[in-house]
C-alpha cells in the first residue's frame, strides 16, 4: 500500500474528529460558563455621582439586595425606580465583574429657591425640586413674584417664559463666575415686567429690564468692580441696565438725580433725569 495514501485516509478520517471534538468541548465551556454566571450572587451595590440624595435612598429606590442573583438583576426596572426621585436626573445600573451591581446618577442641582406653601427649587431647566431632605444646605437666591402653586409640581418643568428668563439670567451668571452669581440674592419677575435683581451686599435693587442677558451681566460685573468700592455699597440707591453702553445709577448722597456710567468703567456723564 502506497503510504501517502495511507496518511490521506488517516487525515480525512482524523479531520471530522477533531472538529467534532473542538465542537463539544465549546458546548461545555458554555453550559459551563452559565452555570457559574447563574450561580453568582450580588455581593455589593456602589453609588457614585450623588451629593444631594443619599446612597440610602437610592439604594433602598434600586431595591437590589444582596445575595440576590446577579443575572437575575432586572436593571432597567431598577434604573426606572431611581428616577422616581425628582432629584436625579439620569441613572446608569450596570452589571460589575465579579459579583457587583453599579448606579452612577447624574443629580439636578437647583439654581434658585421659590418661597410658597414651602420651599421648592428650581434647577437651570426649570424643573421644580421638592423640598430637599438633604445634608447639603443650598444657599441660593430666591425667585419672588405672583405666582400659584400649582404652576410649581414637583417634577415637571416650568413653562412661565418670565420664569425661563430669569433661570436664564443665574445660569448666564453662573457661566460669567461664581461671583457674579453669588452677588444675586433675589430676582423678583412680574409677567412682561422689567426684571428686578437685589443684591446680596446691601439689597441694592438693580434695574436689569429683559433680554441681552450676558453683556448686561457682563457691564454689571465691570461697574461693582470698578466704581462701587469708590463709593461704598451703602451707598447705592439703585442701578439701571436699561440702557445701551452705560449703567444708570442713583446713589443716595445725591440730590440732582441719576448718572450714566459708560460701559461700566468709571466714566460718569452729565446728570440725567429720573
Amino acid at each position: 500500500m502506497d503510504v501517502r495514501t495511507d496518511i490521506k485516509r488517516t487525515r480525512s478520517f482524523g479531520g471530522p474528529f477533531l472538529m467534532a471534538g473542538l465542537l463539544v468541548g465549546v458546548i461545555v465551556v458554555a453550559v459551563w460558563a452559565n452555570l457559574w454566571k447563574s450561580d453568582l450572587r450580588v455581593a455589593d451595590v456602589q453609588v457614585c455621582g450623588n451629593s444631594i440624595v443619599r446612597d440610602k435612598e437610592i439604594l433602598l429606590l434600586a431595591n437590589i439586595s444582596k445575595d440576590q442573583k446577579l443575572y437575575g438583576v432586572n436593571l432597567l426596572a431598577a434604573q426606572k425606580r431611581i428616577l422616581q426621585n425628582a432629584f436625579i436626573k439620569s441613572a446608569a445600573v450596570n452589571r460589575e465583574a465579579p459579583n457587583q451591581i453599579s448606579i452612577t446618577v447624574q443629580e439636578r442641582v437647583p439654581i434658585v429657591a421659590v418661597i410658597l406653601d414651602n420651599m421648592m427649587y428650581l434647577d437651570a431647566e426649570g424643573v421644580v425640586l421638592p423640598p430637599a431632605r438633604s445634608e447639603s444646605i443650598f444657599d441660593l437666591p430666591v425667585l419672588t413674584g405672583a405666582f400659584h402653586v400649582n404652576e410649581f409640581s414637583s417634577g415637571r418643568q416650568v413653562t412661565r417664559a418670565d420664569v425661563r428668563e430669569a433661570l436664564e439670567i443665574l445660569a448666564t451668571a453662573q457661566q460669567l463666575s461664581d461671583e457674579v452669581y453669588r452677588r444675586i440674592s433675589e430676582i423678583h419677575v412680574e409677567g412682561a415686567n422689567d426684571m428686578i435683581l437685589y443684591t446680596a451686599e446691601s439689597g441694592v435693587p438693580v434695574v436689569f429690564g429683559r433680554g441681552d442677558i450676558g453683556a448686561k451681566l457682563v457691564k454689571f460685573d465691570g461697574f461693582w468692580k470698578e466704581i462701587v468700592p469708590h463709593h461704598g455699597v451703602q451707598e447705592l440707591a439703585y442701578v439701571d441696565l436699561r440702557f445701551e453702553d452705560q449703567v444708570v445709577v442713583r446713589w443716595n448722597h445725591e440730590r440732582e438725580g441719576a448718572h450714566a456710567t459708560k460701559g461700566g468703567a468709571g466714566r460718569v456723564s452729565k446728570p440725567i433725569k429720573s
